[in-house]
């Protein structure tokens, strides 16, 4: 695992004694050297969630962006390609009523180069997860500058501070860009912690053991 808080909970909550091994496991983990784009005609973009998983708690994330005093000036999508179908459907027509065209529900999966492009187009990833979920669009909205929100209780939320990333609690959504200097550190850091280097690195080591 790359994170050791899970390593924690299955030591805590299953009684696992063996040894922890740092590995980013595969390459969705892995920075991404893609331009960064962004809200081009002047609303924000909001990513909710990365799946029809409820876990992903969206219906609290749509109620908490339509209370916001900027909700008229952001774009809201919610990629729904996987999970529970009734979740997503729930979610899409729950979305709709609230922001009207402006609530794109994503229904249908994409090539990954082309859904790693979309990442690029937002500005703001809200993710509600109650459990380590969702680290590939993190890492990677991450690595690209983005402003990621997360649950401060969950695994992910150490492991990021930690390594220094600038993330956000939830409860202190402000509808704005990460700054310029906020935006470039976060991308140096992932550049470096979740390299293919680094991914080489650490299961040369696991397989030489």
């Amino acid at each position: 695992s790359y994170v050791e808080g899970d390593v924690a909970l299955a030591r805590a909550w299953y009684g696992a004694r063996g040894g922890y091994r740092e590995c980013l496991l595969y390459p969705s983990n892995l920075f991404k050297e893609v331009p960064p784009g962004g809200g081009r005609d002047g609303l924000l973009n909001v990513q909710v969630g990365n799946s029809a998983d409820p876990g992903n708690g969206h219906f609290e994330m749509l109620e908490l962006l339509a209370a916001s005093p900027r909700a008229g000036g952001m774009r809201i999508y919610a990629p729904l390609s996987y999970g529970d179908p009734a979740h997503a459907r729930a979610v899409a027509e729950r979305g709709q009523a609230l922001f009207g065209d402006r609530f794109v529900a994503m229904l249908d999966f994409m090539p990954l180069p082309a859904y790693v492009a979309w990442l690029g187009s937002i500005d703001i990833a809200l993710f509600n997860h109650q459990r380590q979920q969702g680290m590939g669009n993190a890492i990677t909205l991450l690595g690209m500058g983005k402003k990621v929100h997360l649950r401060t209780d969950v695994s992910q939320w150490e492991m990021f501070r930690r390594l220094g990333l600038a993330v956000f609690p939830l409860d202190a959504f402000v509808p704005e860009r990460l700054s310029p200097q906020e935006a470039a550190r976060n991308r140096e850091i992932v550049r470096r912690e979740f390299s293919e280097e680094r991914l080489q690195e650490q299961l040369s080591r696991i397989f030489e053991e």
